[in-house]
């Protein structure tokens, strides 16, 4: 949720870190004792720039494996193949093939999906715990490395398409550097566990919305600018600039962002081979598993499985949802670029008046917020399963303006009830099944698409409305606790 410019990102109440304060340095001081200055705690702007970054790629990269699958797969002319391009609309003729190319490329995503959920769930195991000893510093600095290598890669590969068509399979390269290097998943940890490690209790929840509006905006301005910088220069000018803007984000890490642990609990040990000690797993799971006052362990775990199952639901959407929108309404990639954008608008906004009018001045509480975020959810998915008009797909959009609040909700709950000391480990299990999630959901909502594709395309959206309701079920499982058990202190946080 965006915030106003007046608030600082770090409030006076916050815990303050173990970070040197040094006198006004000469006039003549050198590159390294500038180096050793006093950093910001805001990580905000990096995240917003390194998603602006990753969106910018996300419907031209799927252009380029369809156009590479109907010219070098299905063997059609490169005239016939131009619309898969994304920049014009779709011919009758090519309405005919499009079926048959989208059905090839759709397996090529799915494994893109699958390969950067998998490596990076192993590796959030061990990111969580080691980075309680280390620092979450070293984290942030090599998934952003791993991001602009991924762009390089994709500039490399456009660069070649220029001269010779190539297969389509040789995109699934890009993934590689940001699945070793932690992907999304770690990011998504380090980032919550820093928030965690700057804010007080009672402005945790509010900066877990900020951190959102800061990855969704990113997001919008990815996908508002992804159409119209592709139609104007191209997809290698495209992904030259999205290197370029995650380079800005490592950079500012780097130079600007400090570490948000107190120095005097961070160990000197030899940080890769500890990285790699399987105790730290065994710890992280008896942590999660272990029993604990009245029903905190319920609560975490059905906390944990509503944000799970809600990236299952978004990633299988996402794994299908572009050439959805092509077949359905005849999309370009302008049309997707602005409703993603739109989409990110009104969750935004959505989440700024549901925190002003429901959480401030009315009072609702954090789970009541929650059942309300999984029930718009819930409606949006239904009208999207049912749509027949591009209309009706903004319409979706309005009647899930509230999903923003729900995983900062979600995630406050977890805050509230688990102990400072443990919540890395806690976060870290959580990235790692959401991780996980796409190699369950991008297979199914392929095959379904697939299976569907030529006589009801959006039938897909109907699982999406079976996992947001079981969501709501299990929230509304939390709230019944929270009310019978309202004299805790725990359950009041989370009641209040």
């Amino acid at each position: 949720m965006p915030r106003d410019d007046e608030e600082p990102i770090i409030g006076a109440d916050d815990e303050p870190l173990d970070i040197e304060v040094r006198s006004p340095p000469p006039s003549n001081r050198t590159f390294s004792s500038w180096l050793k200055r006093p950093r910001s705690l805001i990580l905000e702007p990096a995240v917003f720039l390194v998603f602006f970054g990753r969106f910018l790629t996300d419907a031209v990269y799927q252009n380029q494996i369809l156009y590479q699958t109907c010219v070098t797969v299905m063997k059609y002319n490169a005239t016939e193949c131009e619309p898969f391009l994304g920049t014009d609309r779709a011919s009758d003729e090519v309405k005919k093939i499009e079926g048959q190319v989208q059905e090839y490329a759709s397996t090529i995503t799915m494994i893109s999906s699958m390969l950067e959920s998998t490596v990076p769930a192993i590796v959030s195991l061990f990111l969580g715990p080691w980075s309680d000893k280390f620092g979450r510093r070293p984290i942030l600095l090599s998934t952003f490395t791993g991001y602009l290598f991924s762009a390089i890669i994709l500039v490399v590969l456009t660069q070649i398409t220029t001269a010779v068509n190539i297969s389509p399979w040789w995109f699934l390269l890009s993934s590689v550097p940001s699945v070793f290097s932690g992907g999304t998943c770690a990011l998504i940890t380090i980032l919550y566990c820093y928030v965690s490690d700057v804010a007080t209790e009672n402005k945790r929840a509010m900066r877990m919305v900020t951190m959102e509006a800061a990855l969704g905006l990113g997001m919008m301005a990815g996908g508002v600018a992804s159409g119209y910088i592709y139609a104007a220069t191209g997809a290698s000018i495209l992904f030259i600039l999205v290197g370029s803007i995650i380079s800005i984000a490592l950079l500012y890490v780097y130079f600007f962002v400090a570490e948000s642990l107190k120095s005097e609990d961070l160990e000197t040990g030899s940080r890769i081979r500890e990285f790699f000690r399987l105790d730290l797993v065994k710890v992280l799971v008896k942590t999660c598993i272990r029993k604990r006052e009245n029903y905190d362990r319920a609560i975490i775990w059905f906390v944990m499985m509503s944000l799970t199952l809600c990236v299952f639901a978004m990633e299988g959407e996402s794994t299908v949802n572009y050439m959805f929108m092509r077949k359905q309404f005849d999309y370009t990639v302008q049309d997707y670029s602005v409703f993603n954008a739109a989409r990110v608008v009104i969750q935004v906004v959505g989440s700024t008046i549901a925190m002003i009018l429901l959480r401030r001045l009315l009072g609702l509480s954090t789970i009541m917020m929650t059942l309300l975020a999984f029930a718009c959810c819930v409606l949006e998915s239904t009208v999207r399963a049912t749509a027949v008009y591009g209309s009706e797909m903004y319409l979706a959009l309005m009647v899930g303006m509230m999903r923003g609040v729900m995983s900062p909700m979600c995630k406050a709950i977890l805050s509230h009830v688990t102990p400072s000391s443990e919540l890395g480990k806690i976060f870290s299990l959580t990235t790692s099944l959401q991780s996980i999630s796409p190699l369950g959901a991008a297979p199914l909502y392929t095959a379904v698409y697939q299976a569907t594709v030529n006589f009801y395309p959006g039938i897909f959206n109907f699982i999406s409305v079976g996992l947001y309701f079981l969501c709501f079920c299990m929230s509304a499982a939390v709230f019944g606790i929270q009310k019978s058990m309202g004299s805790n202190s725990v359950y009041q946080a989370i009641g209040s």
